[in-house]
């Protein structure tokens, strides 16, 4: 989970910056990052990112934005990965 993570991260920024528009759904007059073809069954670990946001809220709601646990979340997961290499 952890590269799915970083790489969720990567897909969010390069677009049009860290803006966790990649979190955005369809509606019915765009077609989000989300399932755009390049990022399709290839982009993965949204559920992480809800269940994270959804803890945070439950302790400083409207605080802390989806773009930041995204941020944080790829940080902690490549310091975790680190941890297991060394």
């Amino acid at each position: 989970m952890a590269a799915s993570l970083i790489r969720l991260h990567f897909h969010d920024c390069f677009v049009q910056g860290c803006d966790a528009s990649i979190l955005l759904d369809d509606s019915g007059s765009i077609e989000s990052e989300k399932s755009a073809r390049p990022n399709l069954n290839s982009v993965r670990g949204f559920e992480v990112i809800d269940q994270a946001k959804s803890e945070v809220e439950k302790v400083c709601p409207g605080v802390v934005s989806c773009a930041d646990i995204v941020a944080v979340a790829a940080r902690d997961a490549s310091f975790a990965v680190s941890l297991h290499i060394n």
